[in-house]
Protein backbone atom coordinates (compact mmCIF):
# COMPACT_ATOMS: atom_id res chain seq x y z
CA UNK A 1 0.00 0.00 0.00
CA UNK A 2 1.35 3.46 -0.99
CA UNK A 3 -0.55 5.14 1.84
CA UNK A 4 0.68 5.41 5.42
CA UNK A 5 -2.81 6.44 6.56
CA UNK A 6 -6.05 5.66 4.71
CA UNK A 7 -9.45 6.58 6.13
CA UNK A 8 -12.60 5.23 4.46
CA UNK A 9 -15.94 6.70 5.60
CA UNK A 10 -14.44 7.06 9.07
CA UNK A 11 -16.80 7.98 11.89
CA UNK A 12 -16.16 8.45 15.59
CA UNK A 13 -18.87 9.10 18.16
CA UNK A 14 -18.23 10.26 21.71
CA UNK A 15 -20.72 9.20 24.36
CA UNK A 16 -21.12 10.87 27.74
CA UNK A 17 -23.39 10.03 30.63
CA UNK A 18 -24.74 12.76 32.92
CA UNK A 19 -27.40 13.42 35.54
CA UNK A 20 -30.36 15.64 34.67
CA UNK A 21 -33.75 16.00 36.39
CA UNK A 22 -32.77 13.15 38.72
CA UNK A 23 -32.29 10.86 35.73
CA UNK A 24 -29.18 9.38 34.16
CA UNK A 25 -29.02 10.43 30.53
CA UNK A 26 -26.72 9.58 27.65
CA UNK A 27 -25.62 12.06 25.00
CA UNK A 28 -23.67 11.29 21.83
CA UNK A 29 -21.54 13.60 19.71
CA UNK A 30 -20.24 12.77 16.22
CA UNK A 31 -16.62 14.02 16.25
CA UNK A 32 -15.72 12.55 12.84
CA UNK A 33 -18.33 12.11 10.11
CA UNK A 34 -17.60 10.11 6.94
CA UNK A 35 -13.95 11.20 6.79
CA UNK A 36 -12.01 10.03 3.73
CA UNK A 37 -8.31 10.86 3.90
CA UNK A 38 -5.29 9.35 2.13
CA UNK A 39 -1.82 10.24 3.43
CA UNK A 40 1.04 9.00 1.27
CA UNK A 41 4.12 7.39 2.76
CA UNK A 42 6.93 9.91 3.18
CA UNK A 43 4.65 12.94 2.89
CA UNK A 44 4.19 15.91 5.25
CA UNK A 45 0.53 16.67 5.89
CA UNK A 46 -0.84 19.49 8.05
CA UNK A 47 -4.33 19.18 9.52
CA UNK A 48 -6.16 22.37 10.45
CA UNK A 49 -9.41 23.11 12.20
CA UNK A 50 -10.84 25.26 14.99
CA UNK A 51 -11.06 23.89 18.54
CA UNK A 52 -13.49 20.98 18.64
CA UNK A 53 -13.36 20.42 14.88
CA UNK A 54 -12.24 16.78 15.21
CA UNK A 55 -8.57 17.10 14.21
CA UNK A 56 -7.18 15.77 17.51
CA UNK A 57 -9.72 12.94 17.44
CA UNK A 58 -8.36 11.98 14.03
CA UNK A 59 -4.78 12.10 15.39
CA UNK A 60 -5.68 9.66 18.18
CA UNK A 61 -7.23 7.30 15.63
CA UNK A 62 -3.88 7.03 13.81
CA UNK A 63 -2.19 5.74 16.98
CA UNK A 64 -5.16 3.47 17.83
CA UNK A 65 -5.73 5.33 21.09
CA UNK A 66 -9.35 5.27 19.96
CA UNK A 67 -10.89 3.19 17.17
CA UNK A 68 -13.63 3.93 14.61
CA UNK A 69 -17.28 3.83 15.57
CA UNK A 70 -17.91 3.12 11.91
CA UNK A 71 -15.87 3.02 8.72
CA UNK A 72 -12.24 1.93 8.54
CA UNK A 73 -8.81 3.42 9.19
CA UNK A 74 -5.66 1.69 7.97
CA UNK A 75 -2.23 2.65 9.31
CA UNK A 76 0.69 1.21 7.37
CA UNK A 77 -1.77 -1.36 6.01
CA UNK A 78 -3.12 -2.39 9.44
CA UNK A 79 -6.82 -2.08 10.24
CA UNK A 80 -7.00 -0.14 13.53
CA UNK A 81 -10.21 -1.91 14.58
CA UNK A 82 -8.41 -5.26 14.83
CA UNK A 83 -6.90 -5.66 18.28
CA UNK A 84 -4.20 -8.03 17.06
CA UNK A 85 -2.65 -5.15 15.07
CA UNK A 86 -2.52 -2.53 17.86
CA UNK A 87 1.14 -3.22 18.65
CA UNK A 88 2.10 -3.04 14.96
CA UNK A 89 0.15 0.21 14.54
CA UNK A 90 1.83 1.89 17.52
CA UNK A 91 5.25 0.83 16.26
CA UNK A 92 4.36 2.24 12.83
CA UNK A 93 3.00 5.59 14.06
CA UNK A 94 4.50 7.41 17.02
CA UNK A 95 2.59 10.18 18.79
CA UNK A 96 3.91 13.52 20.10
CA UNK A 97 1.52 15.55 22.25
CA UNK A 98 1.14 19.24 23.04
CA UNK A 99 2.85 19.12 26.44
CA UNK A 100 6.27 17.38 26.36
CA UNK A 101 6.24 17.01 30.16
CA UNK A 102 3.45 14.44 29.72
CA UNK A 103 5.80 12.22 27.66
CA UNK A 104 9.04 12.58 29.58
CA UNK A 105 9.33 9.81 32.19
CA UNK A 106 13.00 9.71 33.25
CA UNK A 107 15.29 12.09 35.13
CA UNK A 108 18.10 11.94 32.54
CA UNK A 109 17.62 12.71 28.84
CA UNK A 110 19.29 9.59 27.42
CA UNK A 111 17.40 7.35 29.85
CA UNK A 112 14.12 8.90 28.75
CA UNK A 113 14.91 8.32 25.08
CA UNK A 114 15.85 4.70 25.86
CA UNK A 115 12.55 4.03 27.66
CA UNK A 116 10.55 3.05 24.53
CA UNK A 117 13.13 0.67 23.01
CA UNK A 118 13.64 -0.98 26.41
CA UNK A 119 9.91 -1.73 26.58
CA UNK A 120 10.16 -3.24 23.10
CA UNK A 121 12.81 -5.64 24.41
CA UNK A 122 15.57 -4.27 22.18
CA UNK A 123 19.10 -5.45 22.98
CA UNK A 124 21.14 -3.02 25.13
CA UNK A 125 23.85 -2.42 22.53
CA UNK A 126 21.19 -1.58 19.93
CA UNK A 127 19.43 0.76 22.36
CA UNK A 128 22.68 2.65 22.87
CA UNK A 129 23.07 3.09 19.11
CA UNK A 130 19.46 4.20 18.71
CA UNK A 131 19.66 6.73 21.53
CA UNK A 132 22.86 8.30 20.17
CA UNK A 133 21.45 8.34 16.64
CA UNK A 134 18.10 9.97 17.44
CA UNK A 135 19.58 12.55 19.80
CA UNK A 136 21.90 13.57 16.97
CA UNK A 137 18.94 13.64 14.57
CA UNK A 138 17.07 16.16 16.76
CA UNK A 139 20.20 18.16 17.61
CA UNK A 140 20.25 17.23 21.31
CA UNK A 141 23.40 15.06 21.65
CA UNK A 142 25.08 17.62 23.89
CA UNK A 143 22.24 17.33 26.42
CA UNK A 144 22.05 13.53 26.76
CA UNK A 145 23.23 13.46 30.40
CA UNK A 146 21.22 16.47 31.52
CA UNK A 147 17.96 16.49 33.44
CA UNK A 148 14.93 17.21 31.20
CA UNK A 149 13.66 19.62 33.87
CA UNK A 150 16.60 21.92 33.08
CA UNK A 151 15.71 22.20 29.39
CA UNK A 152 13.63 24.82 27.57
CA UNK A 153 10.19 23.98 26.20
CA UNK A 154 11.51 23.57 22.67
CA UNK A 155 14.35 21.33 23.85
CA UNK A 156 11.92 19.18 25.85
CA UNK A 157 9.73 18.75 22.79
CA UNK A 158 12.74 17.66 20.74
CA UNK A 159 13.49 15.07 23.46
CA UNK A 160 9.88 13.85 23.24
CA UNK A 161 10.32 13.52 19.46
CA UNK A 162 13.62 11.65 20.01
CA UNK A 163 11.83 9.23 22.36
CA UNK A 164 9.33 8.44 19.60
CA UNK A 165 12.08 8.19 16.96
CA UNK A 166 13.99 5.66 19.06
CA UNK A 167 11.15 3.22 18.44
CA UNK A 168 11.79 3.60 14.68
CA UNK A 169 8.28 4.59 13.53
CA UNK A 170 7.53 5.11 9.86
CA UNK A 171 5.13 7.93 10.77
CA UNK A 172 5.05 10.61 13.46
CA UNK A 173 1.76 12.23 14.47
CA UNK A 174 2.21 15.59 16.21
CA UNK A 175 -0.84 16.98 18.00
CA UNK A 176 -0.20 20.73 18.33
CA UNK A 177 3.42 20.16 19.51
CA UNK A 178 4.32 23.87 19.45
CA UNK A 179 1.22 25.25 21.18
CA UNK A 180 3.02 25.76 24.51
CA UNK A 181 6.31 27.01 23.06
CA UNK A 182 7.82 30.45 22.50
CA UNK A 183 8.76 31.47 18.92
CA UNK A 184 12.30 30.12 19.24
CA UNK A 185 11.04 26.78 20.54
CA UNK A 186 8.49 26.59 17.73
CA UNK A 187 11.23 27.23 15.19
CA UNK A 188 13.43 24.48 16.67
CA UNK A 189 10.65 21.89 16.59
CA UNK A 190 9.55 22.78 13.05
CA UNK A 191 13.12 22.58 11.75
CA UNK A 192 13.45 19.17 13.40
CA UNK A 193 10.27 17.61 11.99
CA UNK A 194 10.88 19.12 8.53
CA UNK A 195 14.38 17.62 8.48
CA UNK A 196 13.10 14.22 9.63
CA UNK A 197 10.58 14.27 6.78
CA UNK A 198 12.95 15.42 4.05
CA UNK A 199 16.11 13.54 5.10
CA UNK A 200 14.75 10.43 6.85
CA UNK A 201 11.58 9.97 4.77
CA UNK A 202 9.37 9.80 7.87
CA UNK A 203 5.70 10.53 7.22
CA UNK A 204 4.63 13.59 9.23
CA UNK A 205 1.03 14.28 10.27
CA UNK A 206 1.08 17.70 11.91
CA UNK A 207 -2.00 18.98 13.76
CA UNK A 208 -1.60 22.72 14.25
CA UNK A 209 -3.39 26.05 14.51
CA UNK A 210 -0.32 28.00 13.34
CA UNK A 211 -0.74 28.74 9.66
CA UNK A 212 2.95 29.46 9.07
CA UNK A 213 3.70 25.87 10.16
CA UNK A 214 1.15 24.44 7.73
CA UNK A 215 2.90 26.31 4.89
CA UNK A 216 5.80 23.83 5.18
CA UNK A 217 3.56 20.82 4.47
CA UNK A 218 3.09 19.02 1.14
CA UNK A 219 -0.67 18.98 1.66
CA UNK A 220 -3.15 20.67 3.97
CA UNK A 221 -6.42 19.16 5.20
CA UNK A 222 -9.09 21.31 6.86
CA UNK A 223 -11.62 19.64 9.16
CA UNK A 224 -14.76 21.44 10.33
CA UNK A 225 -17.32 19.84 12.66
CA UNK A 226 -15.91 16.39 11.93
CA UNK A 227 -16.03 16.76 8.14
CA UNK A 228 -13.14 17.24 5.70
CA UNK A 229 -14.09 20.53 4.02
CA UNK A 230 -10.85 21.46 2.20
CA UNK A 231 -7.84 19.54 0.93
CA UNK A 232 -4.91 20.57 -1.28
CA UNK A 233 -1.44 22.07 -1.38
CA UNK A 234 -0.71 25.06 0.89
CA UNK A 235 -1.00 27.44 -2.07
CA UNK A 236 -4.33 25.92 -3.13
CA UNK A 237 -5.73 26.17 0.40
CA UNK A 238 -4.44 29.52 1.67
CA UNK A 239 -5.40 31.46 -1.45
CA UNK A 240 -9.04 30.89 -0.33
CA UNK A 241 -8.88 33.52 2.40
CA UNK A 242 -12.62 34.19 2.77
CA UNK A 243 -13.46 30.48 2.90
CA UNK A 244 -10.87 29.79 5.61
CA UNK A 245 -12.10 32.71 7.68
CA UNK A 246 -15.64 31.34 7.39
CA UNK A 247 -14.33 28.16 9.06
CA UNK A 248 -12.81 30.23 11.89
CA UNK A 249 -9.22 29.95 10.61
CA UNK A 250 -6.53 32.46 9.76
CA UNK A 251 -4.06 32.52 6.87
CA UNK A 252 -0.31 33.22 6.95
CA UNK A 253 0.31 36.90 7.68
CA UNK A 254 1.93 37.64 4.32
CA UNK A 255 -0.97 35.91 2.52
CA UNK A 256 -3.39 38.24 4.29
CA UNK A 257 -1.25 41.24 3.33
CA UNK A 258 -1.37 40.11 -0.32
CA UNK A 259 -5.14 39.63 -0.02
CA UNK A 260 -5.63 43.17 1.30
CA UNK A 261 -3.32 44.68 -1.33
CA UNK A 262 -5.30 42.98 -4.09
CA UNK A 263 -8.53 44.36 -2.61
CA UNK A 264 -6.98 47.81 -3.04
CA UNK A 265 -6.33 47.11 -6.69
CA UNK A 266 -2.63 46.34 -6.43
CA UNK A 267 -1.67 43.59 -8.87
CA UNK A 268 0.19 41.13 -6.65
CA UNK A 269 -0.08 37.29 -6.64
CA UNK A 270 -2.81 35.94 -4.35
CA UNK A 271 -0.95 32.76 -3.38
CA UNK A 272 1.99 34.32 -1.53
CA UNK A 273 2.90 32.21 1.52
CA UNK A 274 6.30 33.44 2.75
CA UNK A 275 8.08 36.77 3.34
CA UNK A 276 10.58 35.80 0.62
CA UNK A 277 7.76 35.40 -1.91
CA UNK A 278 6.35 38.77 -0.86
CA UNK A 279 9.72 40.49 -1.35
CA UNK A 280 10.02 38.91 -4.81
CA UNK A 281 6.49 40.01 -5.76
CA UNK A 282 7.12 43.60 -4.63
CA UNK A 283 10.38 43.73 -6.59
CA UNK A 284 8.54 42.51 -9.71
CA UNK A 285 5.83 45.10 -9.09
CA UNK A 286 8.41 47.91 -8.89
CA UNK A 287 9.78 46.90 -12.29
CA UNK A 288 6.38 47.52 -13.87
CA UNK A 289 5.93 50.98 -12.37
Amino acid sequence: MDFMVKANNLKYEYTRTFEADKETRTETFLALNDVNINIKKGSFVAILGHNGSGKSTFAKQINALITPTDGTLWVNGYDTKKEEFVWDIRQSAGMVFQNPDNQIVATIVEEDVAFGPENLGIESSQIRKRVDSVLEAVGMSAFKRQAPSKLSGGQKQRIAIAGVLAMKPKCIVLDEPTAMLDPEGRKDVMETITRLNKEEGITIVHITHYMDEAVKADNVIVIDNGIVVMEGTPKEIFVQVDKLKAYGLDVPQVTEVAYNLRKRGINIPADILTPEEMVGAICQLKLTI
